[in-house]
């Protein structure tokens, strides 16, 4: 071999030698690469299934606390897996039970849902079916189902998912909203009042009664504003209150105004308005109750005149009952001072059958005094001008009436308990129990007389009674003893007055007066006093 030969193959020898470093270097480059993509594609797949395990623990969870049923089905109709919502609503468990949807179809609906289901394999989905089911423990209920096919790769249909919401108890509370929607517009319809619902000043619906009011028909009142049907300066004047309902200051309001008829009159009204507000408070609606008052402020008025005609006619009587008592008085004053002078003077010429119709002329004049007095009490006795009320001990009025009523020795006057002290006019109240035990007195016929005096504490009420065991009152006179003039018998010391006297005072303190009585017996009158 020649030495170029020689030369060639060193050459060639290092070229090889240089390539194959080469190479090693490449090799070892692609190495740790590659061992690089391999640990990049492992931490990759790792964090890929943190995520995949997250996610199906997330749908888990959903899954399983998913308000309404969720439902997984072979295309069979055999249920596969249920969440805890479907549990509860089937009452199955399907990890012990075998379940096949057709068992829970409610046989009146079961061709409803071979319908429904063959439109879930056509179009691939259906919503808003609704129908009756079976369940195990809660009877027969109302569903409503949203449900999908699920396919494989190859499109073909394996099974079906479906969301199933129990709306028995929604479908009832709709019913019975319904119902009574229904029984509210019967009574709006047929209410007395008129009814107007408005918004923002607009007449948006009314009832029958309301038309009747002002004339119109319903169609021709909804073209209307309240502005319209109402009287302008009074319009004005409610609008204040309808700012003040919309701003939220109050949520109603009362006011009485004029409407306009259609045939161009006006009747008055009491308005009622109230506020129907959204959910943020500001007002959706003004409802208005509408009642005529025309005939009432008319007799409002009429009634106004007949108490102020009244008034002044009892005031009249007072004042004529007060010039007749003094225009009487004084005559019989002067036929009294002319009796005793004849009396004084003549004694000696009259005879004893004489002096006897002078005595009587005496007492009948005394009587006529005792008249007029008590017609004088009556007619001043309810007035309420010249009342001076104060605490009253009873016990100390009733010892001070004995003193004044001429009780004779066979009477005795007791009280069966203490008596309270109560608040009043003492003058009425001594007039009361005065004329009460007077009568008693009176109209005693007993050996052995007795009047006792009882009461008893009501809550808002005095009550007291008034026992004796005199004649006793007929049934018949028993309403009539109370009026002017009216007296059982003709006793000579009784003027008729009296008891209308006691009547008026029990009337002035709101109370109410009855008796009880048997003939030949005894009486009792009950009354009571206001405290």
């Amino acid at each position: 071999m020649s030495n170029e030969d020689v030369d060639i193959l060193k050459r060639a020898l290092q070229r090889e030698k240089a390539a194959r470093k080469q190479a090693e270097n490449i090799l070892e480059d692609k190495s740790l690469e590659l061992y690089q993509i391999t640990q990049e594609l492992k931490e990759t797949n790792e964090k890929l299934e943190y995520l995949v395990g997250k996610k199906e623990s997330e749908l888990q969870g959903v899954f399983d606390n998913l308000v309404d049923a969720y439902v997984l089905m072979d295309i069979s109709g055999n249920v596969l897996e249920m969440n805890h919502a479907a549990n509860q609503l089937f009452g199955y468990d399907i990890s012990k039970d075998t379940l096949n949807v057709m068992t829970l179809i409610y046989k009146e609906d079961y061709q409803y849902a071979m319908n429904s289901f063959q439109e879930l394999i056509t179009k691939g989905s259906f919503s808003n079916y609704q129908a009756r089911v079976y369940t195990k423990n809660n009877g027969i209920r109302t569903v409503h189902i949203n449900a999908s096919i699920i396919k494989d790769k190859n499109k073909n249909p394996i099974g079906a998912q479906g969301i199933v919401r129990d709306i028995t108890e929604e479908l009832l509370q709709k019913q019975i909203f319904e119902e009574q929607k229904k029984q509210l517009s019967v009574i709006v319809e047929n209410s007395s009042l008129g009814i107007a619902l408005t918004q923002g000043g607009k007449i948006i619906q009314t009832n029958k009664a309301f038309q009747n009011l002002l004339g119109y028909s319903e169609k021709e009142l909804v073209k209307k504003e309240v502005k319209d049907i109402s009287l302008k300066d009074e319009y004005v004047a409610s609008e204040d209150n309808m700012k003040r309902v919309n701003d939220g200051e109050i949520d109603s309001f009362t006011v009485n105004k004029r409407y306009l008829k259609k045939d161009g009159n006006t009747l008055w009204a009491k308005t009622n308005v109230g506020a129907v507000r959204n959910h943020n408070g500001s007002v959706k609606y003004q409802v208005a109750l509408i009642e005529d008052i025309t005939e009432q402020l008319e007799f409002e008025k009429q009634r106004e005149k007949l108490v102020t005609d009244l008034e002044k006619t009892n005031q009249e009587l007072k004042d004529y009952a007060h010039i007749v008592s003094h225009d009487l008085k004084s005559p019989l004053r002067s036929i009294y001072a002319l009796v005793n002078w004849i009396k004084e003077d003549y004694s000696t010429v009259f005879d004893k059958s004489g002096l006897d119709h002078l005595s009587m002329i005496e007492k009948t004049l005394e009587k006529m005094e005792v008249l007029i007095n008590d017609i004088l009490s009556y007619s001043s006795v309810s007035n309420k001008d010249n009342l001076k009320s104060k605490d009253i001990d009873l016990n100390r009025l009733i010892n001070e009436i004995k003193s004044i009523v001429l009780i004779p020795e066979h009477i005795v006057v007791s009280s069966k308990k203490q008596l309270p002290i109560i608040y009043g006019d003492e003058i009425r109240i001594q007039q009361l129990f005065q004329n009460l035990i007077g009568n008693a007195v009176i109209y005693m016929d007993k050996e052995k007389g007795e009047i006792e005096i009882d009461h008893k504490d009501k809550k808002t009420h005095h009550l007291f009674s008034i026992k004796d065991n005199g004649i006793g009152i007929k049934k018949e006179y028993h309403e009539k003893i109370f009026k002017m003039f009216e007296s059982v018998g003709d006793n000579e010391n009784s003027s008729g007055i009296g008891l209308a006297i006691v009547k008026k005072i029990v009337d002035l303190y709101e109370g109410k007066i009855w008796l009880e009585s048997t003939p030949d017996i005894g009486t009792t009158f009950y009354f009571t006093l206001k405290k």
